[in-house]
């Protein structure tokens, strides 16, 4: 999204604002939405299953995720926001559509799982900060598009040099996620 909000600030300030605004209004209608999903399949899972069954699963996403990380097959749809609407629709508008896709969080590539073990455990550990899961993410994504946006220098330079540290993001969230498996393990094992 820094690839053209960045741009679009620097040769149409207000276009760029409008575009950045409806990111932001997309992802949070999104968010919103995907908050309430979370909260609700929580609300089953708990009711259905007791805390160890539970924590045994997430155990087992963890380590499931853990592994594509490491083995560098996040798993994702292989699809990113519709391109051909830049050139259908105005800024404000486009901003909404592509943030509101932004916002579901499974529609679109991931660098590491960390958000799916996020959601895992939003649904699995505890209805009452499930929600907090999706709605941290979502502002955290609105933030950096906005800071990456409003860079003197292209979103898009940026991406291009982090682009070359995905695989070593993948290996620390595989690690990381291993190593939490083994504390959410004994976590159900005493519970």
């Amino acid at each position: 999204m820094a690839g053209v909000a960045g741009p679009m600030l620097r040769s149409r300030r207000g276009a760029g604002m409008r575009f950045l605004g409806g990111l932001a209004a997309g992802q949070l209608a999104a968010g919103t939405i995907l908050v309430l999903l979370v909260y609700l399949a929580g609300e089953v899972t708990r009711a259905v299953l007791p805390a160890p069954p539970r924590l045994w699963l997430l155990a087992v996403a963890c380590v499931l995720f853990g592994a594509a990380d490491l083995a560098n097959r996040t798993p994702h749809p292989w699809r990113q926001v519709p391109q051909r609407l830049i050139h259908r629709l105005r800024p404000g508008p486009l901003g909404v559509v592509w943030g509101f896709d932004l916002g579901l969080l499974v529609t679109t590539q991931k660098v590491t799982s960390l958000i799916w073990v996020a959601l895992a455990a939003g649904v699995l550990l505890g209805p009452p900060t499930a929600p907090a899961i999706p709605a941290v993410v979502t502002v955290v994504a609105v933030l950096a598009v906005v800071m990456l946006s409003a860079s003197p220098s292209s979103g898009t330079d940026r991406w291009a040099r982090f682009g070359k540290k995905i695989r070593n993001l993948r290996y620390a969230s595989g690690g990381a996620l291993m190593v939490l498996s083994v504390l959410v393990a004994v976590q159900a094992w005493h519970a």
